[in-house]
């Protein structure tokens, strides 16, 4: 097989991924690509590219099942279309209050705190964004470090399909299907993991911390964003019924410390809060 060779970049095979990625089946460093699809040399396994995205999920145990609402709402077209201009402001703004996207202006002050704990402008990926949903963080990250590859990795199909539409013309984005609890990439793959408002979904948070630092390079850095208690009724409400975890900022500060984490900082933003740690 002449890896390389019949890459097909709308598909998501581009050679800036083969380096990070790792067979979820077997662990080997030994994916090729024939053109279609990513092959691992030594177990076979087969794992499918199209539509914009390379699927690194072991299939051979099923797909997996959401548990929560909110893990069976990312699933939709629907939710995909709308989650960027409309379902994510209005759900911050419910579970977190009015404070947290006030506080930062939106997406672009949010952003520019997350850019400027990952220190993208003063060290190198490969960058991470986990839990990409349609790429809004993924497509910021790749603009801010035009020289780097950004890889945005997400479970749902619908979300990924968005993203793939809405990075035509970014040649350093790489877009994988793939489970936090078992990330698809060698280990030290990555200078900084981006984990935007995706914990409280999460069935096992010590499983996706665990493979986070892993796949960190050491110094790396892991920011990401996640919701407090909730400061109304309908938020706490909402949070409930949607079946989200929710982190005390001293509960997450030891969980990371327990991990093997440093140097863990935090924001406030109201009910939700942004945090920097770091692989030592």
């Amino acid at each position: 097989m002449n890896t390389y060779a019949t890459i097909n970049k709308g598909d998501g095979l581009d050679p800036g991924l083969m380096t990070l990625v790792r067979c979820p089946a077997c662990g080997a460093r030994a994916l090729e690509s024939d053109g279609r699809a990513l092959v691992c040399a030594s177990c076979q396994h087969r794992y499918a590219s199209e539509h914009g995205y390379v699927d690194l999920l072991d299939l051979s145990r099923g797909e997996p099942t959401p548990s929560s609402p909110e893990q069976r709402l990312m699933e939709s077209e629907l939710i995909a279309r709308l989650y960027e201009r409309i379902w994510r402001p209005a759900f911050v703004r419910i579970v977190a209050g009015r404070g947290a996207s006030a506080r930062t202006g939106g997406f672009p002050g949010e952003f520019f705190i997350h850019k400027n704990a990952l220190a993208m402008e003063d060290r190198h990926g490969a960058w991470l964004d986990l839990s990409c949903g349609p790429g809004t963080f993924t497509r910021a990250m790749a603009a801010a470090a035009p020289g780097d590859r950004v890889v945005g990795l997400d479970i749902s199909r619908a979300m990924l399909e968005v993203a793939a539409k809405k990075a035509r013309g970014y040649t350093n984005i790489s877009l994988v299907r793939g489970d936090a609890h078992e990330l698809p990439f060698v280990d030290g793959a990555f200078g900084g993991v981006n984990n935007t408002g995706a914990l409280h979904v999460y069935d096992d948070p010590d499983a996706v911390f665990s493979e986070i630092l892993r796949v960190l390079q050491p110094g790396g850095v892991y920011v990401g964003s996640t919701f407090a208690e909730a400061p109304t009724m309908l938020g706490r409400l909402s949070a409930r019924v949607a079946g989200i975890r929710r982190f005390q900022p001293p509960e997450l500060r030891a969980w990371l410390s327990r991990i093997g984490f440093a140097d863990y900082e935090e924001i406030r933003l109201d009910g939700a809060f942004i945090f920097r740690t770091r692989k030592p």
